[in-house]
């Protein structure tokens, strides 16, 4: 399965609304689901005492609970954190497309005073501290469970609170799409011009024609394409099916999950430079109002506010990264000695870098106690 990380549109989409002048209806749609933001627990360590949040189900496939975000203070008032999380959901709709599994996960840091934003994506298969039923970090396991999809997760926010727990950062807000709505964006901006080699054309086209039963109905309904390697104008369902590439190399060759975050990335720098260059202010309300019934998210008015005046205002640039980092990691062996596809890795160093990364300094691990 795959995986898309879907929304670039969305952060500027909705942000630039809110500076043009159209914010309530908007802000009401895609808000209308959105988790509440709580008070933090003074301990989240795991201890044998109980709390009262209760995450996973007793059901034989856990079924989502769930979670409110915890409350982190900002580390600098000038960066801004959204996760962007897309799901594997196959309903336009922005309520279930919430429910799909968390197979893309991505944070957007946009700085708003040296107008960077760095994109930052959290491999799927990340072996971290998770949230047990008790409420607090109890026991291991890969990340994307910690959203949903049959891995007992609870929503957005106990994912927030999976990376800002492990990670030490201080995102507060999120916003999700699945895949036909990913698509269906993509197409009301006109489409995006990719630069594809050969290999990825051919793996677009056998998407299309392939009979992969589990394919969306957007992506086995597309048109295949018949232009020479180069830049290539693709559709919603093309893009669709660039970004979940994971099965050629950027380059040539094999590829990997790495391979496939590199075109996510990708993907949200065309969307952003597309929609910020050149669509004017009525295309871009048209967009937004197309929007709203794709997207769920809890971003507040002030912020979109504020993050539209920067995005307007400045040329963005963008650094991108991969937690781990490729080469950081190995494959967890279980109790039973059995290799998994977990990616174990040193969560500490990983927060070390990632702070120095997006706040220009580094976390400080806190010292494991002397037994």
């Amino acid at each position: 399965m795959s995986k898309v990380m879907k929304i670039a549109l969305i952060i500027l989409l909705v942000l630039i609304l809110a500076v043009i002048g159209v914010g309530v209806y908007v802000l009401t749609s895609v808000r209308a689901d959105a988790v509440e933001t709580v008070e933090k627990p003074i301990d989240l360590v795991a201890t044998d005492e109980p709390q009262s949040i209760t995450v996973v189900s007793e059901e034989p496939t856990p079924t989502p609970t769930e979670m409110p975000i915890y409350q982190e203070a900002s580390k600098v008032d000038s960066i801004v954190n959204i996760l962007l999380v897309g799901t594997d959901s196959r309903s336009t709709s922005a309520t279930e497309a919430a429910e799909g599994r968390s197979d893309s996960m991505m944070l957007a840091s946009i700085d708003t005073n040296k107008g960077t934003i760095a994109l930052v994506s959290f491999m799927r298969d990340s072996r971290v501290h998770r949230i047990g039923k008790s409420g607090r970090f109890t026991f291991y396991n890969r990340l994307n469970g910690a959203f949903s999809g049959g891995y007992g997760g609870g929503g957005p926010g106990e994912l927030i609170n999976t990376l800002n727990e492990n990670f030490k950062l201080d995102i507060q807000e999120y916003i999700t799409i699945g895949f036909d709505g990913f698509a269906a964006m993509i197409d009301k901006i006109g489409g995006l011009d990719v630069d594809c080699d050969q290999a990825e054309i051919n793996f677009i086209n056998d998407r299309i024609k392939g009979n992969f039963v589990n394919e969306p109905a957007v992506v086995r309904q597309a048109q295949t394409i018949k232009d020479a390697p180069g830049v290539i104008h693709l559709d919603g369902a093309q893009c669709l099916i660039y970004a979940r590439n994971r099965h050629t190399g950027v380059e040539g060759g094999q590829g990997n999950d790495y391979d496939r975050v590199n075109r996510q990335q990708e993907i949200i720098q065309l969307v952003f430079e597309k929609v910020t260059k050149q669509m004017n202010e009525q295309s871009v309300l048209a967009l937004i109002s197309f929007a709203t019934g794709y997207v769920s998210t809890n971003m507040k008015l002030d912020t979109m506010t504020e993050l539209a005046k920067v995005l307007l205002s400045k040329g963005m640039t963008f650094n991108k990264s991969a937690i781990p980092a490729a080469g950081s990691y190995h494959n967890f062996v279980d109790e039973d000695g059995t290799k998994t596809d977990q990616l174990e890795f040193d969560l500490d160093k990983a927060a070390e870098d990632l702070n120095a990364l997006l706040y220009g300094s580094s976390f400080v691990p806190t010292p494991t106690p002397a037994k």
